[in-house]
């Protein structure tokens, strides 16, 4: 039996979230000068405010080495804050810097906007099945 990679949803979804990532990246590598993890962990920083970098591990879902040196850089370029945790010494909390929150809303309306051509190729109702698929198989996985 041979796997039919047109149809396999592991291929498919690790091809079309490359495409989507790569071409979103678009946004933010040549004018802020960020790469993929960058933002990411800019991205969560934003919307979960201050966290750890084994917390930014899984909500960005990228292993430790790859998260360490997108925090040390994003350290150096004065848009993430390191303080001390006085609960876990081992463990730094992070916090985007005030560069760091201009800089996201700097990106955030060019994310919406690439976000919103992206999905002008669906109707309303295909969007919906789209989230609701997404949906289904996150719960279906984390059973």
């Amino acid at each position: 039996m041979k796997i039919d990679l047109a149809t396999f949803l592991p291929y498919q979804l690790t091809n079309i979230a490359t495409l989507v990532s790569n071409d979103f990246a678009k946004v933010y590598q040549a004018q802020y000068g960020l790469n993929i993890p960058q933002w990411r962990i800019l991205a969560n920083l934003a919307q979960y405010g201050q966290s750890n970098a084994r917390d930014l591990c899984r909500q960005a879902n990228m292993d430790k080495s790859t998260v360490s040196r997108a925090v040390k850089a994003l350290i150096d370029k004065e848009f993430v804050c390191s303080q001390l945790n006085e609960q876990d010494k081992r463990a730094a909390l992070l916090t985007l810097s005030n560069n760091g929150w201009t800089l996201y809303e700097q990106i955030a309306p060019d994310a919406l906007n690439w976000e919103k051509q992206l999905l002008s190729a669906l109707n309303d109702e295909e969007y919906a099945v789209l989230n609701n698929i997404f949906d289904k198989l996150k719960s279906k996985l984390q059973q």
